[in-house]
């Protein structure tokens, strides 16, 4: 089953534009710091003799022309030869480490650079590309510091900020990651770019977070009450069914499923049955407003407007912002709002004219604020301001803790506020996954928030395309997505990540050697990707070309150790080459990670052909459970889709 929560993203988090915006920083850089240190060498040199202060200035403007022309070995050479004319000076250093930086030498230039903050410290420029080197080396710890020291000379150094958030989100600090990323596009909120990377890195928060839900809520019915939830937002209801109705048939008190079912069932016009399934919920959570709202839209669209304002009523008792939020107000993300036919539109409108006339009340004002929407009236010369006298009408409670507090802001569509509230939370109850899963809901939900606010700054940016076409991807909707990637494809050629997005999204339509290409133009611009080059090497070795994809597949392993199913075919690549050695020794790595157990079927292979006959049947047998268990998985979802199907 391939949909958002099992699809692992695979450019970097924080930064899908990160490469392109470093590489022109970077030139900016170092002309700067060289041509400052230029100046500072000068004086500098001032108690040396004549001729050797010469000499070193010399070797520093032939450093800065090499530079300047593209040719780095050629200044890496001469400024090593400042260096050794003057090796107490730190501004060599400081230009030496950023040309090691540029060349991709990240152990060399963080060498480098650590002798010029030594030498002296605050230097421009050097806390910035000491963090990049320890990020790009797989150190974020070590990088945390150095760019918060960036950020703290430059608070307005968009690149520190970017960064600092790749360095937070690679040490697991997702919401400090977050925050700061945030903060940053508050410091500049039109910066395309800028909001194409914090809407990323949500949507990358919320798969991690319910990637690592589905893992801990194995054989629970949360499992289900997931994947029915994602699969109602796609609107693929005969799945969202199944995982509603499995939910419930592994705990007939589970709540949520039945909630689940009525929307599914008031989406697609069956009244009848969203009614059946909101009381149903309310006999397992009596005290929740969500059903009740629910079921005061019901008797609205029947035409039966008293009915729907004494439910709204006892709704609004409850939790107002619970009410609220289930009929999706302020804002819905995605928009759930069902199509009403006309019979249905109708009797909403007999039911508005009856709600008009009664007295001025919370649940008045809450029921024609949702139907003015529902109706598709303007929502800012009729919704608004019944919607702003229902918030007026309201006396807020005080929540008792970090969950309730959360809770209210998620049911109002503050959705940083909960996300904050729940992060608090997790630090005191980390084993609490409803609070994780609404966490992740949060996130997705500042995803799409985010995206609204990239349209509204710069709609026809690249960026708002590449937003786009991620967001047309988790829906399911390929054909809009590739269609959103060409685009920025043919806006920025050179855009480090948008030949990958084509080129995966390709792969996943099932056209390999049309992707090929696409990845083979990632890969040239960027060398360093893990994926393209898994994919790279995942296609060559489809194509029987194992000699060639070897080299793809090893590199993508050496860059992403987590890249599992790319271990697998590494070790069938080896296989096929009659290395059975390095097969075994892949392929035992591979089967930490193998629920289909497709890696314990390939090292049985491996050890029938090295003789070692036990072995090779243990591990079929492995292979044989996990695809029977996986089989059986999949046979009881289809039965209970077709059952609901009869």
């Amino acid at each position: 089953m391939r949909n958002r929560a099992h699809r692992i993203r695979t450019k970097d988090p924080c930064s899908p534009v990160l490469l392109w915006k470093a590489r022109s920083f970077r030139g900016g850089a170092l002309y700067k710091l060289g041509f400052l240190a230029l100046v500072l060498a000068a004086s500098s040199l001032s108690g040396y003799s004549q001729g050797r202060e010469e000499e070193a200035l010399r070797h520093f403007k032939a450093a800065q022309s090499a530079q300047s022309a593209g040719s780095l070995d050629v200044a890496a050479a001469e400024y090593l030869q400042v260096i050794r004319l003057s090796p107490e000076i730190a501004e060599p250093y400081a230009s030496l480490g950023l040309v090691y930086n540029a060349q991709g030498k990240y152990e060399s230039s963080a060498h480098t650079l650590l002798k010029a903050e030594k030498l002296k410290p605050g230097l421009p420029g050097v806390s910035l590309f000491l963090g990049i080197d320890y990020v790009r080396l797989q150190q974020p710890a070590l990088a945390i510091p150095y760019l918060s020291e960036a950020i703290r000379i430059e608070p307005k150094n968009r690149e520190a900020h970017t960064w600092l958030c790749r360095a937070l989100w690679k040490d697991g600090q997702i919401a400090a990651a977050l925050k700061n990323l945030d903060e940053a596009s508050d410091l500049f909120p039109s910066d395309a770019p800028l909001l194409l990377d914090l809407g990323e890195a949500y949507r990358r928060a919320a798969d991690r977070a319910v990637r690592e839900i589905l893992s801990a809520s194995k054989g629970k019915p949360l499992l289900h009450q997931v994947y029915g939830d994602i699969y109602k937002d796609e609107r693929s209801w005969d799945k969202a069914m199944a995982h509603y109705e499995r939910a419930v048939s592994e705990d007939p008190h589970w709540p949520g499923a039945h909630f689940g079912l009525g929307e599914i069932a008031l989406s697609t016009g069956r009244l009848g049955d969203a009614a059946q399934e909101y009381h149903l919920e309310l006999q397992i959570t009596p005290n929740s407003a969500a059903p009740l709202a629910r079921l005061a839209e019901v008797e609205m669209l029947k035409g039966n407007a008293d009915e729907a304002l004494t439910l709204l009523h006892s709704a609004i008792q409850i939790s107002p912002e619970a009410a609220s939020n289930a009929l999706g107000l302020p804002r819905m993300y995605p928009d759930a709002t069902a199509n009403l036919n006309e019979q249905l539109q109708n009797q909403l409108r007999g039911s508005v004219k009856l709600i008009e006339g009664s007295q001025p009340s919370a649940e008045r004002s809450l029921a024609l604020a949702v139907a003015y929407v529902r109706l598709n009236k303007d929502r800012d010369a009729s919704s608004l301001p019944e919607w702003v006298a229902f918030q007026a009408s309201l006396k807020q409670k005080t929540p008792v803790n970090f969950y309730e507090k959360s809770v209210a802001s998620y049911n109002r569509h503050n959705f940083k506020a909960a996300a904050s509230d729940l992060n608090k939370w997790h630090k005191l109850h980390p084993l609490d996954l409803q609070a994780d899963y609404l966490l992740a809901r949060s996130y997705r939900n500042l995803s799409y928030a985010t995206l609204e606010r990239l349209l509204t700054v710069a709609p026809d940016s690249y960026s708002a395309h590449q937003l786009l076409g991620e967001t047309y991807e988790d829906a399911g909707k390929n054909d809009q997505a590739l269609a959103e990637y060409r685009i920025v494809a043919a806006s920025v050629p050179d855009l480090p990540g948008v030949h990958y997005s084509v080129g995966h999204l390709l792969m996943k339509m099932g056209q390999g050697k049309e992707a090929l290409p696409e990845l083979m133009e990632e890969l040239r611009l960027n060398p360093n990707h893990a994926e393209a080059n898994a994919e790279v090497g995942s296609i060559l070795l489809a194509e029987s070309e194992q000699v060639d994809a070897t080299p793809y597949l090893e590199r993508a392993i050496q860059l992403n150790p987590e890249l599992w199913e790319t271990r697998r075919q590494l070790g069938k690549a080896y296989y096929l080459q009659k290395n059975l050695k390095k097969a075994e020794e892949v392929l035992q790595l591979a089967t930490k990670n193998d629920p289909q157990g497709l890696a314990h079927y390939q090292l049985g292979l491996v050890y029938r052909d090295l003789g070692e006959r036990s072995a090779a049947q243990e591990q079929f047998s492995i292979s044989r459970k996990a695809k029977l268990d996986s089989l059986s998985e999949a046979e009881n979802q289809m039965t209970t889709v077709e059952t609901l199907n009869r």
